[in-house]
């Protein structure tokens, strides 16, 4: 998503080949798990131009029926949920189906994440865990 230039309708008829490889990348997934941290209460604007990219033209929009979780993580007390907030409405208006519920982890200890990226600490494991069979559940429901 980074090589992508902000959305332009002016560029609509011969889209950049990232935009286009972007937009065949999430045509042939069924379900998305977006991680994103909190930006001012909101979305990064790299994944806010990557869902107004895909939502273009309306008729071919990418996120439209697609099965979508969301999660983040933030040093913050509320985690990423203000953003998540955001995310779910912009993304509803879009037609996708949203898993339902929060998801957001808040960093309380320096070593609750390895550098390796390994969850050391177990209830935070459980919690992802979870989250996980609760989206391959929807997943498979609404497949």
């Amino acid at each position: 998503m980074d090589d992508m230039p902000f959305y332009n309708g002016d560029l609509e008829p011969d889209r950049p080949e990232a935009v286009r490889r972007f937009i065949r990348e999430i045509s042939g997934t069924d379900a998305i798990c977006i991680v994103m941290p909190e930006y001012n209460r909101s979305v990064p604007a790299l994944l806010k131009n990557a869902i107004d990219w895909g939502s273009k033209p309306p008729a071919r929009n990418v996120w439209r029926d697609r099965v979508i979780a969301m999660t983040g993580a933030s040093p913050g007390g509320i985690g990423t949920a203000v953003g998540q907030q955001h995310l779910r409405q912009i993304l509803s208006i879009q037609g996708a189906f949203v898993m339902p519920g929060e998801t957001y982890i808040t960093f309380r200890t320096p070593d609750m994440i390895s550098h390796e990226g390994v969850i050391e600490d177990a209830s935070v494991r459980a919690f992802v865990g979870d989250f996980a069979a609760r989206f391959a559940a929807l997943i498979e429901r609404l497949g």
